[in-house]
């Protein structure tokens, strides 16, 4: 889930917007593009209340009042569910547009309505093939959508329903509601994925505008990675010890990792899985792991060393020159992180900085300042993460250093559990002292756009909202 929040509504005297999207959004762009929508709105003069009705694209929302002081926006799901958040209509939105645009067709996402009527054969919900037809100015039903059944046998009669009816039945063509009149489509149902995506022939005024293996339109399907594996257990053998179990198999070493002290309290044994079950895979893969060998963990690095045992272990850095065999600073720093990432959505961006690269900050940059700011920006140095660090007052930081991002770690603790968020990110820290909980108040910022923590993840309590 993320959430984003108007910052300029206020200005007018109106509550602000807070928009949800159960999943990430299709792209960055249309995040700012209905905040902007709203913020320009209330700027010119429009005033919203609750229970009225917004159209965006072809779908329609309800404003509704949140219990934080901020308005909200609610879609219709099903027949009489409403939901408050704006995945499909931003989502529709952006696909219908997206369709039009490799059409070179006018993108008119507005041209339709979910009350709009369409023709359908009933017979076309269980059909391998689609024809749909959006009717041309020679037809009473000009800029109606007509749909029927492509295959060959004897066809049932037409009826009429509402696009939302038909978008909730074949949600793969409502990428294609908004394309012009006298544009048809062919669709065979083998060619839709899972994800939405489909490949088409799209023909517009009796021209072909698609090769004749068709064009693909919409999500692209989810990669191999994005689905579970199974793993290879894992094996304890003594107090704060775990093991690979699959060495003597591949002829390797069976690797061990140490814990002397709990990384997060009452879940050491899931956390161990993320590194172990790695190597695990890697070994059955073909890779081979020896002695003075270095590994990324998150932003940490682990090194390989022999045992007595005649297994490998795992060493983490504990000071500038200083390393021991445990691993639990690593699995308490990726825990902490991906904690952070997923207050806010953005596991699947998660972007680990190298300890041993480096940010820039501000000579204004000290342990009494107030605020903090943290801004990570794209890098085509590959000793850079991106991360910026600077104070929040409007003046000369002064001079810029680089620092690494272990020393920057070691010097503000507090900063690491952001280090990896994604590049257009940027964090507001405030110091425990000026906040009414006594711990460090955060706020986020995604592409400029406050992004607020999902209600009872880590980053909401950390700044005492529960």
């Amino acid at each position: 889930m993320q959430i984003f929040r108007t910052a300029t509504c206020a200005d007018s005297g109106h509550p602000e917007f807070t928009l949800v999207f159960k999943d990430e959004p299709p792209t960055p762009n249309t995040v700012g593009w209905i905040l902007d929508h709203f913020q320009n709105a209330v700027a010119g003069g429009t005033r919203f209340v609750a229970g009225q009705s917004v159209g965006i694209g072809w779908r329609g929302l309800r404003v509704i009042e949140r219990g934080d002081g901020t308005l909200g926006l609610e879609e219709r799901v099903a027949e009489d569910v409403w939901q408050e958040h704006v995945d499909q209509a931003l989502g529709d939105l952006w696909w219908q547009v997206d369709a039009a645009a490799k059409l070179g067709l006018p993108e008119e996402p507005d041209s339709v309505a979910e009350d709009h009527i369409a023709a359908v054969q009933s017979c076309v919900f269980d059909a391998s093939a689609l024809i749909l037809n959006r009717l041309g100015p020679d037809s009473p039903q000009h800029g109606g959508w007509a749909i029927r059944c492509g295959d060959e046998h004897d066809h049932s009669d037409w009826s009429f329903m509402e696009l939302f009816r038909l978008s909730v039945a074949l949600p793969f063509v409502t990428q294609f509601l908004a394309l012009p009149p006298e544009t048809g489509l062919i669709i065979e149902r083998r060619r839709v994925g899972p994800a939405g995506g489909v490949v088409a022939d799209v023909a517009y005024k009796d021209t072909m505008l698609t090769p004749d293996d068709g064009m693909y339109f919409g999500p692209q399907p989810a990669s191999v990675d994005a689905f579970p594996k199974a793993h290879f257990a894992i094996g304890r053998f003594g107090e704060g010890l775990y093991r690979t179990t699959i060495g003597d198999r591949h002829g390797h070493p069976d690797i061990v990792a140490c814990l002397t002290t709990p990384p997060i309290p009452g879940t050491q044994d899931s956390l161990v899985q993320w590194i172990l079950d790695d190597l695990q895979d890697s070994i059955a893969a073909g890779t081979r792991f020896a002695s003075g060998q270095t590994i990324r963990v998150g932003w940490r690095t682990l090194r390989v060393v022999d045992r007595a045992d005649g297994m490998l272990g795992l060493q983490e850095r504990v000071d500038a020159d200083r390393w021991e065999e445990h691993v639990e600073l690593t699995l308490r720093d990726l825990w902490y992180q991906k904690e952070v990432a997923a207050s806010l959505g953005l596991t699947k961006r998660l972007a680990f900085p190298a300890e041993d690269q480096c940010a820039a900050v501000a000579e204004c940059v000290n342990e009494t300042i107030p605020t903090l700011l943290l801004s990570r920006a794209e890098s085509d140095d590959p000793d850079s993460c991106g991360w910026m660090v600077c104070c929040r007052r409007d003046h000369d930081h002064g001079t810029w250093s680089s620092q690494t991002i272990w020393d920057l770690s070691e010097s503000m603790p507090f900063v690491t559990q952001f280090l990896a968020l994604p590049v257009a990110a940027s964090v507001v820290i405030e110091a425990p002292h000026t906040t009414p909980t006594g711990r460090i108040g955060v706020r986020v910022l995604l592409d400029g756009r406050h992004l607020l923590p999902e209600p009872g993840s880590y980053l909401s309590a950390l700044n005492g909202s529960g």
